[in-house]
């Protein structure tokens, strides 16, 4: 760093924490730190909404700063993305310190030597630029929003209004198509996405989760991420810093910590699980809200760094552990088995009092644990940080069942051509008939269809989904060349079987993308293989490229 500049900070350190960076203030950052700096290369994954540009930060003491030289290399590629929801900025600032730490000012010296560090700062920047004292205000009545950063935050959802911690599956915003190709580019061993939670009132200062659906995607990444990669770093956090972690959860009964600790929905909308889908390990980093800003930004960055460092220290099982179940997803993909289902949908629904279709996803007891937090009555009252340390022992739940589940397929055949190009923006590989072939094939009957309403989505607009009813049985139907195909054969396996299947609980039917196709008595347009058979294709094209 040349002599004559002032030190680089990012506006947090500058203020003394009393006001998060804005985008410009991110772009300038980086700006300085890849000046002269032969570690550190600064790209850009395409622009906001709003125009604005959305930097990728790649780090390496080994030149892996494209994606086949990382590979070539040989060691594991940790991907860590910050601001997702733009009033939890405590990544942001974190990731900016610490890259700046990693590469100019010694930390860690030999880190990046042992692993290729890709870092998105600032996934939401048009909402991070809406700062408001309002957003994210305390309400401890309602259990909601934080302490500070007193110059205020951004917004949760984008500038167009999208929650992108809920749009992994239907992908309609643009900042979430650019994630989705920035993570099938590198597609990283380790993925950690960083956020603030409010909630129950404990004794944390950050809880930390991963992917749940392991009857969806493979189990090998989401239970080595729960019993190993987690549990070490939270205890590494601890013993240096010692701030608290545990899993992420809040209590059944806000007012009784006894009564459970219980994670969040089961729905791949949730980008954990959502990478859970793709057999890749993926750590859900929560901030503890009710703790000062400054706080949060040393307790997550603390985590961030043990992360890398215990992502350094075991390349061998953490790149072992995601690519064996890459391997078995295509090899089960293309030699299905019926006993090999694939879980597609773990809702249960009921009835509102008005008669209107409504839906709830059960989480199951996992285990039995200990929560570190406060006295009943401060708990009851309120109060932060309660009066007197409690440890309660209570239900953790943290498992998912399906509700529907679904035989392996070999292929899906697709007659809804709109489809291919959603397809691909989920990095799934899709290919086309080369002549028309008459099959003898598993066809879904749409029996009945309802809407159900569908919250949390995006601001100022209401969004509905599609729930079907189905039955399956075998048909002959004809096929022309130049309809869909999609091979259950590939890494991706999981992935597209929970977007494809009919009645899954957020694939592209429920998020209505075949609603002008689907009639009542008619075949669903999406077709099963239940076997291996050879179909003449070709890698599929869309029409406008």
């Amino acid at each position: 760093m040349a002599r004559n500049l002032p030190p680089l900070l990012n506006r947090a350190e500058r203020t003394n924490y009393r006001e998060t960076s804005l985008h410009a203030d991110v772009v300038a950052f980086l700006r300085r730190l890849r000046r002269d700096n032969p570690r550190v290369r600064v790209r850009s994954m395409g622009t906001s909404a709003e125009g604005r540009d959305m930097p990728v930060v790649v780090l390496s003491h080994r030149g892996a700063f494209t994606t086949g030289a990382a590979r070539r290399l040989g060691i594991p590629i940790l991907m860590i993305n910050c601001n997702i929801h733009a009033g939890e900025v405590e990544g942001k600032e974190a990731m900016l310190a610490l890259m700046r730490e990693l590469t100019l000012e010694g930390l860690e010296p030999d880190l990046l030597d042992r692993l290729t560090l890709v870092v998105v700062p600032i996934l939401n920047p048009d909402g991070n630029d809406r700062i408001s004292t309002e957003n994210r205000k305390l309400d401890l009545a309602t259990l909601e929003g934080q302490i500070g950063p007193p110059g205020g935050v951004g917004t949760r959802n984008t500038g167009e209004g999208w929650n992108l911690n809920r749009d992994y599956m239907k992908q309609e915003a643009v900042e979430s198509n650019h994630l989705s190709r920035l993570y099938g580019q590198w597609w990283p061993h380790v993925f950690v996405d960083c956020h603030t939670t409010d909630g129950s009132i404990h004794a944390y200062d950050l809880t930390f989760d991963t992917a749940h659906l392991s009857m969806s995607g493979h189990p090998g990444p989401i239970e080595y991420a729960r019993t190993e990669l987690l549990p070490s770093v939270a205890e590494s956090v601890q013993a240096s810093i010692g701030r608290r972690g545990f899993f992420y959860g809040n209590y059944r009964d806000q007012d009784d910590p006894a009564s459970g600790w219980e994670t969040y929905p089961g729905l791949p909308r949730f980008g954990s699980h959502y990478r859970g889908l793709t057999g890749r390990m993926d750590v859900l980093l929560e901030t503890y809200s009710y703790i000062d800003f400054p706080a949060r930004v040393e307790t997550i960055r603390a985590y961030l760094l043990e992360i890398m460092k215990y992502v350094a220290a075991h390349p061998e099982e953490i790149m072992a552990t995601v690519d064996q179940a890459g391997v078995d997803t295509i090899r089960r993909g293309r030699n299905p088995q019926p006993d090999d289902l694939v879980g597609i949908n773990y809702g249960a629904a009921r009835r509102a009092a008005d008669g209107s279709l409504e839906f709830d996803w059960p989480v199951h007891y996992l285990e039995e644990a200990e929560i570190l937090a406060y006295d009943a009555p401060s708990i009851r009252a309120r109060r932060i940080p309660g009066r007197r340390l409690t440890a309660y022992r209570t239900p953790h739940y943290a498992r998912f069942v399906p509700t529907v589940a679904v035989p392996r397929p070999y292929a899906y055949l697709i007659r809804a051509p709109e489809i291919g190009p959603k397809l691909l923006q989920h990095n799934i590989e899709v290919q086309a008939l080369t002549e028309d072939v008459d099959l003898e094939i598993e066809a879904y009957v749409a029996l009945a269809t309802e809407k159900t309403h569908s919250p949390d989505i995006c601001t100022g607009i209401e969004r509905f989904e599609t729930v079907l009813t189905v039955r399956k049985e075998r048909r002959r139907v004809s096929f022309a060349a130049g309809d869909l195909v999609v091979f259950a054969g590939q890494r991706l396996g999981n992935l597209l079987i929970y977007l494809l299947e009919p009645e899954s609980d957020d694939g592209l039917a429920r998020w209505e993308y075949f609603d002008r196709h689907i009639e009542l008595g008619q075949p669903f347009p999406v077709y099963r293989i239940p076997r291996p058979m050879r179909l003449a294709t070709h890698h599929y094209t869309p029409p406008s490229q």
